[in-house]
């Protein structure tokens, strides 16, 4: 019995220690984008976490995802049955004006990009822009279907003064997605086990605008060539995973959707820990993304666009 205490004694202390040794976004060499100066003629983008974006030129406000639900990660280990959190979804979108929403758009179908977005289309009158499979999600929260738009690839929708396509993509390569792969093949019945939430398509998004053009790319993986010709001011790209993937992925990913896009600014986004609390933005202490010599490796690589990351809540302008 002692031994047997001694050695959790021992996993617990390296447990702590391997926590703590995680670094703070804060501390890496990743410069913070500036606050955005509040001028009514610039694009404002805020991150709320993962690859939730809110796109506004003053005018329309366009959300990405629109996931602020933090299932636990036991409610995940365990596949506990889940759905969105009302309140906090209410509550974030009073406290940051979501208020002149015109479209949510997931970028594919897991929970932690599709769970909530029938639920903020429903709470604001915002379409739900999607494939299949993001509309049997908004079938569990009883959306409109007059709300709800199955897209086209390479059709340029309309939203405001912004035009928007949709270009099929893949996710990352991960070993962990198996369970959430494919497609939702029926109308999703809530609460349900992350499970429940399948990959579907998975989307890049091109946004172009009189005031500038951005890619949102939010999950590590690509086809190659999709893009063609395409060049963009700022990219939001997807880091979640790429660091453990070979280094060989990695160079065809960042020439995707870095080199040969041409953008002047990047922003890394879903480098964090999206069973955290709501407005906490750290990595993940499982799956940590950077350290200190990953992030200066990214920065390198990305040359000469500049890689930058967001706070959470703070609007940067584009």
């Amino acid at each position: 019995m002692k031994v047997l205490f001694a050695f959790l004694a021992v996993l617990a202390a390296v447990a702590v220690l391997w926590v703590i040794s995680v670094p703070k976004m804060q501390d890496l060499p990743i410069p913070y984008a500036n606050p955005a100066k509040g001028q009514s003629d610039s694009i404002q983008v805020t991150w709320f976490g993962v690859s939730t974006l809110l796109i506004d030129d003053g005018t329309t406000q366009i959300l990405i995802d629109g996931f602020f639900s933090r299932p636990s990660l036991i409610d995940l280990a365990l596949e506990r049955p889940i759905e969105p959190d009302i309140k906090a979804i209410r509550d974030t979108l009073r406290r940051f004006s979501i208020d002149r929403l015109k479209a949510v758009i997931p970028v594919h179908s897991h929970f932690d990009h599709a769970m909530d977005s029938a639920e903020v289309a429903k709470q604001t009158g915002a379409v739900l822009m999607g494939s299949k499979s993001t509309a049997f999600i908004a079938a569990a929260s009883e959306l409109d279907p007059q709300q709800i738009k199955i897209v086209e690839e390479s059709i340029a929708y309309d939203l405001g003064k912004f035009k928007v396509q949709f270009i099929e993509s893949k996710h990352a390569p991960l070993a962990t997605n198996g369970p959430i792969s494919g497609p939702v093949t029926a109308p999703l019945i809530l609460p349900a086990p992350y499970t429940a939430w399948k990959l579907g398509k998975a989307y890049s998004l091109i946004f172009d605008h009189p005031r500038g053009q951005f890619l949102v790319q939010g999950s590590a993986g690509f086809i190659p060539g999709a893009l063609g010709n395409l060049e963009v001011d700022v990219v939001f790209l997807g880091t979640g995973g790429l660091s453990s993937l070979p280094k060989d992925y990695q160079n065809q990913y960042l020439d995707e959707f870095v080199h040969q896009r041409r953008p002047q600014t990047v922003f890394t986004i879903h480098h964090d820990n999206l069973t955290g609390d709501l407005g906490s933005v750290e990595q993940s202490w499982i799956y940590p993304e950077f350290d200190q010599n990953s992030a200066f490796d990214l920065m390198q690589r990305l040359l000469p666009s500049v890689l930058k990351q967001m706070e959470f809540g703070v609007a940067v302008e584009l």
